[in-house]
């Protein structure tokens, strides 16, 4: 592979360039660390600005059923071009799929050679389950060294030799059988999750049905600022706003929201909200009536508008009387951004045995050491005695966030 004197490129300097200066040699670590630099800023700028997902107008990554093909599926690309290709972000590295491909045709897969080559693990394949299971489908991407070894295209025909090396990224589609996330990372990758599969006992086709997407879609930081300035009106405080949009009595002002704010693609659709036979006078006075619950046709207000998003779910079984199981809710949690969220639980018991009374407590555990920038976000669950000595119960959990921001 590449022959380099050092490797000089330290995050933690939080060196933003290097200058040249005269009289002095051009050494490869110099121009490589300007490289590195470069590389890091627009990768961080990617990740913490713009997120992992799919850009908006665009559809990669997207599982799809394979038609019947057992133990299969097919990963969406594109149109065989660079513009047109299938694309999705992942830690700040921008990941192109050209063209449709099945799981089982992946490089990976249909070459195992490759992942010795590479210095990867192999893409394993996937089993019919015999029990009712849930897969995690995930994006591995990490970058590699390409020589002349590989591209002849990389020898300088003028001098006969090979200048440089390249970094090629490289991707492939996994399944974490039985598990609703990836597994943890090894160094210089990075996993994504993009779909979940619900599969039933036996059954080897991958139907439609079965898919869930879980990719983050719509991706655009142009669209930021509009968006911003929809939510936020003309006024940068809620409490100006709500001052002028409502009358003392908490009703609507008259003319406050308008024809334009009530059109069948805004926020407010009028299928969603009930009018009397002769309308309503949200000005304040005798005829005035607030639109509550009742005014409010399905779908007005949703989890979604609200912002809460469910992180995870899961079950327990046979839970016995003073024991207690913890389960993964959300792992490798950045402190800036996890101390922005409240995380909101719903839990409930499915099934008791025995006589008695099962009671089950529930909490949340944050868990981290010395070595790690991160945290992960565990929900513990107690089976307190009440009953007999053989009171199992099992449960079923849902854990939401509701962001601050």
């Amino acid at each position: 592979m590449g022959n380099f004197s050092r490797d000089t490129f330290d995050r933690l300097n939080r060196y933003v360039g290097v200058r040249l200066q005269q009289g002095v040699p051009l050494v490869d670590a110099d121009w490589n660390e300007q490289e590195d630099i470069r590389k890091y800023e627009l990768q961080a700028f990617l990740k913490w600005f713009a997120g992992n997902g799919v850009p908006q107008g665009n559809d990669g990554f997207e599982i799809l059923s394979a038609s019947g093909t057992p133990n299969d599926f097919v990963i969406r690309g594109g149109d065989g071009t660079t513009e047109g290709a299938g694309r999705c972000l992942v830690e700040g590295m921008d990941v192109l799929n050209t063209a449709n491909l099945r799981f089982t045709h992946q490089p990976l897969m249909k070459t195992p050679a490759l992942a010795d080559q590479w210095g990867v693990d192999p893409i394993a394949p996937l089993t019919t389950p015999r029990t009712a299971r849930k897969d995690t489908v995930y994006l591995d991407v990490w970058e590699r060294e390409v020589d002349s070894d590989e591209d002849d295209a990389l020898v300088n025909p003028a001098i006969g030799l090979e200048t440089c090396v390249r970094i090629k990224r490289e991707w492939a589609v996994r399944v974490a059988e039985g598990s609703l996330y990836p597994p943890n990372p090894t160094g210089g990758h990075a996993f994504y999750p993009i779909a979940r599969l619900t599969r039933p006992a036996g059954k080897q086709t991958i139907t439609a049905a079965q898919i869930t997407d879980l990719r983050s879609t719509g991706i655009r930081l142009s669209n930021l600022s509009d968006e911003i300035r929809d939510a936020r009106g003309m006024k940068a405080n809620i409490g100006n706003r709500l001052d002028e949009s409502l009358t003392k009595g908490g009703q609507l002002r008259q003319q406050v929201v308008g024809n334009d704010q009530v059109r069948a693609d805004a926020a407010i659709a009028e299928a969603k909200i009930e009018f009397s036979s002769g309308g309503h006078n949200h000005s304040g006075g005798v005829n005035g009536k607030p639109i509550d619950t009742e005014g409010l046709a399905n779908g007005a207000v949703t989890r979604k508008k609200l912002g809460i998003d469910l992180v995870n779910s899961g079950s327990v079984m046979d839970l016995m009387p003073e024991d207690s199981v913890m389960q993964l809710v959300e792992a490798n949690v950045d402190p800036l951004d996890g101390v922005k969220k409240l995380y909101m639980q719903s839990v409930a018991i499915t099934n008791v045995t025995e006589s008695g009374d099962a009671q089950i407590s529930s909490e949340l555990v944050y868990t981290s050491n010395q070595s790690r920038d991160a945290y992960d976000v565990h929900i513990r669950f107690t089976n307190i005695r009440n009953g007999s000595a053989n009171e199992k119960a099992d449960l079923m959990w849902h854990v939401y966030t509701f962001a601050e921001d």
